[in-house]
Parts: C-alpha cells; structure tokens; sequence
C-alpha cells in the first residue's frame, strides 16, 4: 500500500501543484507540495524513503520546471533526510516542533534556491526577497504540511504499546 501511495505522488504531485496550485494563492505566494511531501514522508516513514521519494520527486520538479540548474534532485532528498534524522532524535514528534522543522527546512530551500538563482540575475536583494517571498511561503508550507500531518495522524493512528506490568 505504501509503494502505491509513493507512486500516486511521484506521478501526480507536480501536475497537481503546476495546475492548481499555482492558481490557488495567498498574497502571491504558491506552496511546495514537494518539499512537504517530502519533509512528511522523512518524518513518518524514515530516510531511505525520503531519499528515494525525494530524487524521484526531485527529478519531476525539475523535469516540469524546466530549471537550468537541477536543484531540486539534489535537495529534495538533503531536506528529507534531515527532516527525518531531526524528527526521529526527538522522543514525541509535536505540533510545535513539526512546525519550527518544515518552517526551517522551507527557509533553508528557498535559501539555496535563491542564491543558485542570483548568479543568474546579480543585483537582487537577497533581503527584499526573503521578506516578500521566503519567509511567507516558509510560513504557508509549515501550516500546510502541519495540517496534512495531523491529518494523517488522525486517519492512521499509530498504536501504542501496552506497558511490560499491567493491572489484570
């Protein structure tokens, strides 16, 4: 079950964010469904899965982009694997620290991404753009990825173990 959901998402995640997510805004900014796949799938599953989903996922983004520069084959899977190393060295994976993680990890791409892209075009504000774009859609990819994440935690929860002495 968990390969066919990988490969729904690998064939119909970036069409999906080409065509619709790019018609649905706020303030002009679009979310990264595959950074937030990707970062969940890492925390969730482990990270040979997000390695994996991440190059496959990667390699899509950049195919439908047409990006000179291929980053994201490279760093779709860098951020899965750092979301799930962060997110299995805590004890209880929070709201609060999912949260502060994707948020992180969003600003850190967009980051990369930036720079990569201002050997392009000098002359950018490197400030201007992370207060008009980083940072509001760091912001709307950890809301968005938090909220898929407590939903799938609610449509699968995981079970929990009975302690070793009980009261039979």
């Amino acid at each position: 079950m968990k390969y066919l959901v990988y490969a729904a998402l690998i064939i119909l995640l970036v069409p999906f964010q080409a065509v619709l997510f790019n018609r649905v805004t706020i303030f002009g900014v679009h979310p990264d469904l595959v950074l937030i796949a990707v970062c969940l799938i890492g925390m969730q599953a482990g990270e040979l899965d997000a390695i994996v989903i991440g190059l496959a996922l990667g390699f899509t983004q950049d195919l439908f982009s047409g990006n000179a520069h291929w980053t994201n084959i490279w760093l779709k899977p860098l951020l899965g694997l750092m979301a799930s190393l962060a997110s299995h060295s805590v004890i209880n994976l929070t709201f609060t620290f999912s949260l502060a993680l994707l948020l992180a990890l969003s600003i850190f791409s967009g980051t990369v991404i930036f720079f990569l892209k201002s050997f392009q075009s000098p002359g950018v504000d490197f400030f201007a753009a992370a207060q008009g774009i980083l940072l509001p859609q760091a912001c709307f990819d950890a809301v968005l990825g938090v909220t898929v994440l407590k939903l799938i935690q609610v449509a699968a929860p995981t079970r929990h173990q009975l302690p070793t002495s009980s009261y039979e």
